[in-house]
């Protein structure tokens, strides 16, 4: 394959990731054709609140105050390609994940939240039309819990916190089909760009939450509209990666909970835009040494009824930063040493006081192991640590993050 086709395609496979990140598992992406992988991953994760965050519960009426949140998680995915111009991946998992209060919850009679089971599979199928023009079809099964008690309820408004990051951040999300092209050429010597679209179609799932303020049991979100564009090449020896997407939601959604007569409580999301940049350093004393600036900017949401119609909600928009540098030290032919500290701040959404739209600053640091076995397999332990501030509402707290876990991966 010559160069040329080969940054093309490294740009189509940037804009593919770009189009569907929620989608996508970081280990499926790579070349079309050749071996297929597998990876099992088992990793705990736990957050301490410090002094406690205060988390109101049951529309505002009480509240309870958060000591810790932990999770157990078993994420799987399998990637096998279908000739040279089709690969297929599935991925899925299994998470236990429970939250530990200050002191009860009174309404529910409880110190603990728990929440565990499979989360919803996931597969995706990306192919080559020819060399400038990829496409990727994905299917979201509703394999995942959906159907949550009043304990479970509370364990996910905590668990499913964009701030906390859990490895597993919900079970189920209902039923959803996405489709997307990528159009990619070269735009100039040792560069090549993409421009993508996708659309996916999104059911109705429970516990919904993506808008907490209007949580309830029954949620129809809005179908998503996203656009991308890429660049890739070189700036002098190093590899220079830059993506920016916008995604649109062209539908309002409603929930089920009933104001007067046929007034239904309405919602619509305000679009959300990202830049993602990575410079790959060319350095002999470094396997991989690659800094990282991860950007997305999410606009004010809409809000109303079907009688009333929606008006923005003020201080709805937020912005969510993540820095940092992957680093890869050889140890031996067959091995290396992680090392990935990380910078986030994410604003939140300040329209709200639960921890779904709470905001963190937070420095981290994640250590590991990358190993070679044979020549099938792949195994990396690691560790990662992380402090920072918590602000959710009118509570904050300073709260440390510990974690732990082995990913082993298969070649075949």
């Amino acid at each position: 394959m010559s160069s040329r086709r080969l940054r093309a395609g490294r740009a189509s496979m940037l804009a593919l990731a770009a189009l569907l990140p929620a989608w996508a598992p970081a280990a499926a992406q790579g070349r079309l054709v050749g071996y297929g992988t597998s990876g099992l991953t088992v990793m705990y994760e736990r957050w301490s609140f410090g002094d406690g965050i205060r988390q109101p519960v049951r529309g505002d009426e009480d509240s309870v105050l958060l000591d810790q949140a932990s999770q157990l998680s078993f994420p799987i995915m399998v990637r096998m390609p279908l000739g040279r111009q089709w690969i297929v991946d599935v991925s899925a998992a299994y998470s236990s994940g429970r939250v530990d209060l200050a002191g009860p919850d009174r309404a529910l009679n409880t110190s603990r939240y728990t929440l565990d089971g499979i989360t919803d599979a996931r597969i995706r199928a990306t192919g080559r039309l020819n060399p400038t023009v990829s496409i990727t079809l994905g299917l979201n099964l509703p394999t995942g819990r959906t159907s949550l008690d009043s304990v479970e309820q509370e364990a996910f408004r905590v668990l499913a916190a964009p701030a906390l990051s859990f490895q597993t951040a919900r079970l189920g999300t209902g039923l959803a089909g996405i489709a997307g092209v990528v159009l990619s050429r070269q735009v100039g010597p040792g560069w090549a760009g993409a421009l993508g679209v996708s659309y996916e179609i999104r059911g109705k799932y429970e516990p919904g939450a993506l808008i907490p303020a209007l949580s309830s049991s029954e949620y129809s979100p809005s179908d998503a509209l996203r656009l991308s564009a890429g660049l890739d090449g070189l700036v002098g020896q190093h590899g220079l990666t830059l993506a920016l997407s916008a995604d649109v939601y062209p539908n309002s959604e409603e929930i089920s909970a009933t104001q007067l007569d046929e007034d239904r409580l309405t919602s619509h999301l305000g679009p959300v835009l990202s830049a993602d940049l990575q410079l790959r350093i060319a350095n002999p004393s470094f396997r991989e040494l690659t800094i990282y600036a991860v950007d997305r900017y999410r606009t004010s949401y809409q809000a109303g009824s079907t009688v009333t119609g929606n008006s923005a909600v003020p201080e709805s928009s937020g912005n969510y930063l993540d820095l940092g540098v992957r680093a890869v030290i050889p140890s031996g032919p067959r091995a290396g040493i992680l090392i990935v500290p990380n910078f986030r701040h994410q604003t939140g959404l300040k329209s709200d006081n639960t921890l779904a739209t709470a905001g963190i600053v937070s420095g981290s640091v994640t250590l590991g192991l990358i190993r070679e076995i044979g020549t099938a397999y792949l195994l990396q332990p690691f560790v990662r640590g992380q402090v920072g501030r918590l602000k959710s509402g009118e509570s904050a707290a300073t709260s440390t993050f510990l974690a732990g876990g082995v990913t082993l991966g298969l070649r075949f």
